[in-house]
C-alpha cells in the first residue's frame, strides 16, 4: 500500500465527464462522511481524477481539504493498510509491530479526526483487507455516535472489477455501506478534441484524424496519451497534421489496438 504524495499546482487539467463525476462522488463523501465507489474502465484516467480534485483541494488552494490517498497492489496484506493509514494519519511508530494496537490507534485517529481517505486501484484489495477496512468505519461509526449512517469519508476507485469483487457474498458487508457510486466513462469526440487543445496546444489534426483518434483510442485517455506522440512524428513527416490514414498507421506501432 502505497501513500500518494501532495500534486502540484501547475499539471495539465483535464476536464471532462469522467473528471467531473469524480469531483461530485468525492464531494458528496466528505460532505456526508460516508463510503462511496468510483468505476472505471482501465485507460479512463481516474487515477487522473484523483489527482485533479486533490490539486483543487489542496493544502495551499482556496477550498482545502484534508485527505490522505492512498494506491493498492495486487497481494497487499492488512497489516501493509494498516501501516499506511498510520503513516498517513501521522500516527507515532510503535516500537514493536502490533496489530491490535495500531488498528485501535487508528480507530481513535479517525473518530476524533475523520479525514477523507482516499484509496485508488481498490480492485487489487483481498476480500480480508476490505473487511478490515470495513471494520474501522463500523468502529469509527460506532464512537462517533452516528448509528452507521456515517463515520469518515471514504472514496474506493477501481474498474469494473471492484464491484465484482463487492458483489461477493463475503462482502455484503461493506456494499450495504457504500453510499455512493459513480460510473466514469470513456471520452467522447468532443472530450477527446478539448483532451488534444489541453495537453497538446501546437497539434495539428483534422476533422477525419480526430474522428479516428477518438475510434482507435476508444474514449480512453491512457491510450489517447499513447497514440498522440506516435502520430504527431508521424504527421511531421507528412504535413505536419494528423488525418485519419496518420492515425491508422499509429496502430503498426502500439501494441493491443488496431
Amino acid at each position: 500500500m502505497l501513500i500518494k504524495p501532495q500534486v502540484d499546482q501547475g499539471a495539465f487539467l483535464l476536464m471532462n465527464r469522467a473528471t467531473q463525476r469524480a469531483f461530485q462522488l468525492l464531494d458528496t463523501v466528505v460532505a456526508e462522511q460516508t463510503i462511496g465507489m468510483a468505476i472505471a474502465k482501465p485507460g479512463v484516467a481516474k487515477s487522473y481524477a484523483i489527482t485533479a480534485w486533490r490539486r483543487k483541494h489542496s493544502p495551499g488552494g482556496l477550498n482545502p481539504v484534508r485527505h490522505i490517498c492512498l494506491e493498492a497492489y495486487a497481494g497487499a496484506r492488512p497489516r501493509q493498510l494498516l501501516y499506511a493509514l498510520a503513516e498517513g494519519l501521522g500516527l507515532p511508530r510503535l516500537a514493536a509491530p502490533n496489530m491490535d494496537a495500531l488498528h485501535t490507534q487508528i480507530i481513535e485517529r479517525l473518530a476524533s479526526d475523520p479525514v477523507l481517505i482516499i484509496l485508488d486501484e481498490a480492485d487489487l484489495l483481498r476480500v480480508v483487507t476490505f473487511d478490515l477496512l470495513r471494520s474501522i468505519w463500523d468502529r469509527v461509526g460506532y464512537l462517533r455516535g452516528t448509528d452507521g449512517s456515517a463515520a469518515f469519508p471514504l472514496a474506493l476507485f477501481g474498474t469494473p472489477r471492484l464491484r465484482d469483487m463487492l458483489l461477493r457474498e463475503d462482502l455484503e458487508r461493506l456494499r450495504r455501506r457504500v453510499w455512493q457510486t459513480a460510473e466514469l466513462p470513456t471520452m467522447n469526440q468532443r472530450e477527446v478534441e478539448l483532451a488534444l487543445r489541453g495537453k497538446w496546444p501546437d497539434l495539428q489534426c483534422d476533422v477525419d484524424g480526430l474522428q479516428e483518434l477518438t475510434r482507435l483510442s476508444g474514449g480512453s485517455f491512457g491510450w489517447l496519451d499513447k497514440i498522440v506522440p506516435i502520430a504527431a512524428k508521424l504527421a511531421a513527416k507528412d504535413g505536419k497534421v494528423i488525418t485519419a490514414r496518420i492515425v491508422r498507421e499509429t496502430a503498426k506501432y502500439v501494441v493491443g489496438i488496431e
